[in-house]
């Protein structure tokens, strides 16, 4: 896949899908909340009325103590008058008056009727009635002294709620009932309440009672039986007083309030799609105009990404080509940004690729060329094999023994060391070679120098490095033994454990300074640079040889060097097992 789809469809992935996720996520939880504002504000504006509801309910009831403490409406219900013209007289004069004043005072009520126990008097209608006409429920008429209750009424054919309070009126002194105060109160009363409620086309409201019947409705959603059931019973049970819900594939609001003076249940339902079908609207625009924008920057974002990636794959076109025996340099457009820089290092790279291939091929030539020297070289050796033979020979002849071993000695270090084109040895042919070295120094030095050797190791087949241990003897010849005049001791002494091989060599030579011993030990640690050693003074072979015993036997092994001026020098070599064994 090129790098402009790869661009591509991690701009969609990363960019395009999770901005179009988070909007409609944003949007959804702006529009949940806008949904709860909407429910939550008709609630607060529904409560308000109801509590207007409530306050003109306590007027009305107070109608009640206007019949039950007047003097004259007692009478006139317990028929005590002794003739018609004083019951006339008294109702028309004190009774009627009452009932006006009442009906002017409260807009509420549409009419009073008091209902008559006794009927040994005359009935002025239509303020009076007799209790045979009282065409409510049946229950109503025993009710107990001073108890008032609000009744509802409908019709079939007519959604309208008639509102009736009721109230036993009682004689003086409370013994009986006289009367059934019955005042049929307006459709203003719970006008408000509708009116709060808003309701449209697509909204049902139901009116129950305390038994949870429904006593009125109004719909404009039409339900079957069970499913309105089923909707009324979810919004009793429900914890809240609204909630949504989805019905057959809609989303409705449904709102449930109680008028507690009129102890009436409402339950209100409504579609959301049609309350906010503006703001529905707004979102498909919305979200059609985002996507445009979108559409519009990724197509930006393509040609960008083109014109970028466009010189990237020329380069990685032109990169195909090169191989080991042909370096083309990049000779297209570069411009001074980052993949002109690139392009720039490229060609820089391959410049010198081609530099090292040529630097190679020569080196190969001169490796070549050295090892036709070195061939041509192998032959003067045995010259000088045969001059050291012929001096050892006529020394004999002489009967000077100590030149004929000096020169044995001598051809045999030179044998050993003309033999170095093998990069290892074994650690006893470095002990013999040491021996051979020594032997010539003791020639040189006679009774100054006191050699001992000490070996508690299996040599004989332990692999090595060529010339570890010599540098370690010339290093306490030339610069412990040779510097002083007092008969000196070298050591050499050789054992092993189960890990490494251990060689310590030591004398009682001159020592070696202690600012100098602890150049040397730092560059042994690694915390000192080797080149501070190239001020002479000694430390670079024993650096030297730690350095080659690391990188043949690996981690743990290497040299260490201990010193004191004036009293002699130690020198450890740690071996370790396994490298080549």
């Amino acid at each position: 896949m090129s790098i402009v789809k790869k661009m591509a469809i991690g701009y969609i992935v990363i960019i395009f899908i999770p901005i179009i996720s988070f909007g409609l996520f944003l949007y959804n939880q702006n529009y949940n909340s806008f949904l709860e504002e909407y429910a939550q504000g008709r609630q607060k504006i529904v409560n308000q009325v109801l509590n207007n509801i409530s306050i003109s309910t306590v007027q009305i009831e107070s109608a009640y103590q206007l019949f039950q403490n007047n003097s004259n409406t007692i009478s006139y219900l317990s028929g005590n008058y002794r003739t018609d013209f004083d019951q006339i007289s008294n109702f028309l004069t004190y009774i009627r008056p009452l009932f006006s004043y009442i009906l002017s005072s409260n807009r509420m009520i549409d009419g009073m009727t008091i209902y008559m126990e006794q009927q040994n008097g005359m009935i002025f209608r239509p303020e009076m009635a007799k209790m045979d006409e009282f065409k409510l429920e049946e229950s109503i008429k025993k009710l107990p002294l001073g108890v008032g209750k609000w009744v509802t009424s409908t019709n079939v054919s007519d959604p309208t709620i008639n509102l009736h309070y009721v109230h036993k009126i009682g004689n003086r002194n409370f013994e009986q009932d006289i009367g059934l105060l019955d005042i049929k109160v307006t459709s203003k009363l719970i006008k408000p309440l509708f009116e709060s409620l808003n309701l449209n086309s697509k909204s049902n409201l139901y009116v129950l009672d305390q038994d949870h019947q429904v006593i009125s409705r109004i719909e404009k959603i039409p339900f079957n039986k069970e499913a309105e059931k089923a909707i009324l019973d979810d919004a009793f049970q429900a914890k809240t007083k609204y909630f949504y819900q989805t019905v057959g594939g809609d989303k409705m609001l449904i709102e449930t309030f109680y008028a507690d003076s009129l102890k009436l249940h409402f339950v209100m339902m409504e579609q959301v799609d049609d309350v906010f079908s503006g703001i529905k609207k707004n979102k498909y625009v919305l979200v059609m105009i985002v996507t445009i924008l979108l559409l519009t920057l990724s197509g930006m974002y393509y040609l960008i990404a083109s014109s970028i990636t466009k010189r990237i794959l020329k380069l990685s076109k032109h990169m195909r080509r090169v191989d080991e025996n042909h370096f083309p340099l990049y000779v297209g457009e570069i411009n001074k940004d980052e993949v002109g820089h690139l392009t720039s290092s490229y060609n820089a790279m391959i410049r010198r690729m081609d530099e090292l291939v040529n630097t190679v091929h020569r080196s190969e030539m001169l490796r070549k060329e050295s090892a036709y020297q070195m061939m041509q070289a192998q032959i003067k050796p045995h010259f000088l094999y045969n001059t050291l033979e012929s001096i050892r020979m006529i020394a004999e002849a002489n009967d000077d023994p100590e030149a004929a071993e000096m020169s044995y000695t001598l051809g045999k270090l030179f044998r050993y060391s003309l033999s170095g084109s093998k990069s290892e040895t074994t650690l006893k042919d470095e002990v013999e070679n040491v021996k051979d070295y020594i032997k010539i120094q003791q020639i040189r030095l006679g009774d100054r120098l006191q050699v001992s050797f000490m070996i508690d190791a299996g040599i004989d087949n332990f692999i090595c490095p060529h010339y570890i241990l010599q540098p370690m003897i010339e290093n306490s010849i030339v610069h412990g033994i040779a510097t002083v005049r007092k008969q000196v001791t070298l050591s050499i002494r050789i054992w092993e454990d189960a890990q490494f091989m251990f060689i310590v060599v030591s004398d009682s030579g001159a020592g070696i300074e202690a600012d100098r011993l602890a150049l040397i030990q730092g560059v042994l640690h690694g915390k000192i640079e080797a080149s501070h050693l190239q001020n002479g003074g000694g430390g670079l072979g024993i650096v030297n040889v730690s350095e080659r015993i690391k990188m043949f036997f690996g981690e743990g092994s290497g040299a260490q060097i201990t010193s004191k001026l004036h009293e002699g020098t130690t020198c450890v070599l740690k071996l370790g097992k396994g490298a080549g064994q």
